[in-house]
């Protein structure tokens, strides 16, 4: 069941009107000593231009030459009309109303033509009424123009509307993917760095015991999930790393988040480990907030790639800062022979080592030593150099 429309209910009693305002002009023009046979076809000529009206909105064209032709039979016989030129005038209107100004005039100047060869032809026209033609002609297609502008004007700003709606539904979905994915780096840097370790220090300890040792199994089996768990994490930022919006800044939980002040206790936790750390940390101006947690991440993604790659290896760090830059070099000794098997960074270490040292405009440097062991250098700038 269709909704019921105003413009619709409009248009017929407008219709309505016009349609009584015919009947009533034939009438008094037979009462007043017209010709019936002339007054009963004006009066069906201007019937069926009311009828026609109808059809405006859908088919403007079709419906001005209509009325337009009828209007003009009905001005050459008729002896008196009440409605003369408004039912051309009002289908000028929605011609005009949906097309551009020189469509309307032609259409106008083709309407007055018609009109007035009817007029013309019909008796005791008057000058006056060619004028009263032209000035109606014109005024309807003055109003269609500006109402079309109207309607335009408003569609176009609907139109903004919705696409300002779209834009900004669009961008809370991707702050909720850049969350997501910013939720999927840091469980592989911060919970990857602890099960890392884990599998290490229990590879340690089953390799000192005896094959038929009971503990034997149960060390095993941490190894085994210790291994599964970091392939789940890696799966989980493979799937949304498509999705990288570049955010480097923090988006806050349920603590604070490290810094260059916790690097100590993340030195502390390796050595206890086994790892021979040195840290040396030399920084003039507290770097911002963002950049020390991004240094901290590095270094904890570095030294974990220490332990998975070279094992127990002399390790050292060294952290230089001024109000500029941030300069973070990483370097171990030869391999030990006893990296952690089967755990491997996926590619994902040096490259979030990359992507998060690029988000402040450094570089990162990394290779083998001379005499064996492994450096690398990442530098932060948040400032501009002079």
């Amino acid at each position: 069941m269709k909704r019921f429309s105003w413009r619709s209910a409009g248009d017929l009693a407008v219709t309505g009107a016009f349609a009584v305002l015919v009947v009533a002009g034939g009438l008094l023009a037979v009462r007043g000593g017209g010709s019936p046979v002339r007054a009963a076809t004006a009066t069906s000529a201007e019937v069926l231009s009311v009828a026609a009206l109808t059809a405006r909105r859908r088919y403007p064209f079709a419906v001005l030459a209509v009325v337009v032709v009828l209007g003009t039979v009905a001005a050459a016989v008729a002896d008196r009309t009440i409605i003369g030129p408004l039912l051309p005038a009002i289908a000028l209107y929605t011609v005009a109303a949906v097309s551009t100004w020189r469509v309307t005039l032609g259409a106008a100047v083709a309407a007055f033509a018609c009109y007035s060869s009817g007029e013309l032809a019909g008796r005791n026209r008057a000058p006056a009424e060619f004028a009263v033609l032209a000035a109606v002609l014109l005024i309807a297609g003055t109003i269609g123009l500006y109402v079309g502008e109207h309607r335009k004007a408003l569609a176009a700003v609907s139109e903004r509307a919705e696409q300002a709606e779209r834009e900004r539904l669009l961008l809370a979905g991707q702050a909720v993917l850049a969350e997501r994915v910013w939720i999927a780096r840091e469980l592989h840097d911060a919970i990857g760095h602890h099960v890392s370790l884990l599998v290490v220090q229990a590879g340690a300890v089953r390799s000192a015991l005896p094959g038929d040792h009971p503990t034997h199994p149960v060390l095993t089996s941490m190894i085994d999930g210790g291994r599964e768990a970091m392939t789940e994490m890696r799966r989980l930022v493979d799937v949304l790393s498509p999705l990288d919006d570049g955010d480097g800044n923090d988006a806050g939980g349920l603590g604070p988040p490290p810094g260059l002040d916790d690097l100590s206790g993340l030195c502390d936790r390796l050595r206890a480990g086994g790892l021979p750390l040195h840290l040396d940390l030399d920084v003039i101006a507290p770097p911002p907030r963002t950049a020390g947690i991004t240094a901290y991440r590095i270094v904890q993604e570095a030294l974990t790639n220490v332990v998975k790659h070279a094992g127990q290896v002399p390790t050292r760090v060294q952290i230089r800062g001024d109000e500029r830059q941030l300069d973070l070099r990483v370097t171990n000794g030869p391999s030990s022979g006893v990296p952690v098997a089967g755990l491997g960074s996926g590619g994902h270490g040096l490259d979030g080592i990359r992507r998060r040292s690029a988000l402040f405009g450094g570089e990162v440097f990394a290779g083998p030593v001379p005499g064996g062991g492994y450096a690398l250098r990442a530098t932060l700038l948040f400032q501009e150099r002079p």
